[in-house]
């Protein structure tokens, strides 16, 4: 699977997942440490406009003090997801974006190696959400895939478990979620 499609299914995995969001879910605990639902939700959003501010030229520090400096998320979260998530697809599907050099809080980075953060991003919050709701979990196979291997390579701020030796009895899923530190 090429990165654009990636993005397109990790884009769709996620909004599987937020469809399901029910009122009362909004509070629950996430497998991220101190994140309820509506801040993981929001982290992705402002995610993806982040993405489509500096893929138009926004120097980081600019861009994340205008997500910031904003709610992420309005009476309607998922149109917040749509809007910002088409936003994004358009931004990565430009012409000449994925070689260009992108501003990102880890520095200078190709327009390509931006776009394997925010598909491991997606599909990992992906997940989390997932689990904090009580949905079916499992990541479309190929995109688990494609995200453990961008991960075993090194995704800055992304690993944070001990990687599990390759074996026939470990999905892929499960070795991408241990890499980033998930409890399974």
């Amino acid at each position: 699977m090429e990165l654009l499609e990636a993005l397109r299914v990790a884009t769709a995995q996620f909004a599987l997942r937020l469809a399901a969001v029910q009122p009362d879910d909004w509070t629950r605990e996430t497998p991220c440490a101190e994140w309820d639902v509506h801040y993981l939700v929001a982290h992705v959003v402002g995610g993806n406009r982040f993405a489509s501010m500096t893929l138009a030229g926004w120097n980081a520090r600019d861009a994340i003090e205008q997500v910031m400096s904003v709610p992420q998320l309005g009476s309607d979260p998922m149109d917040d997801w749509t809007e910002t998530s088409t936003a994004q697809l358009e931004a990565f599907g430009a012409d000449g974006v994925l070689d260009q050099i992108v501003d990102h809080p880890v520095g200078s980075v190709r327009g390509a190696r931006f776009l394997e953060f925010r598909v491991s991003d997606l599909t990992v919050h992906a997940w989390d959400l997932a689990r904090s709701i009580g949905v079916d979990d499992r990541i479309h196979p190929e995109l688990a895939e494609v995200v453990l291997s961008i991960l075993e390579r090194g995704v800055p701020g992304m690993t944070a478990g001990t990687p599990l030796a390759p074996d026939s009895t470990v999905s892929p899923q499960d070795r991408m979620l241990v890499l980033t530190g998930r409890q399974l």
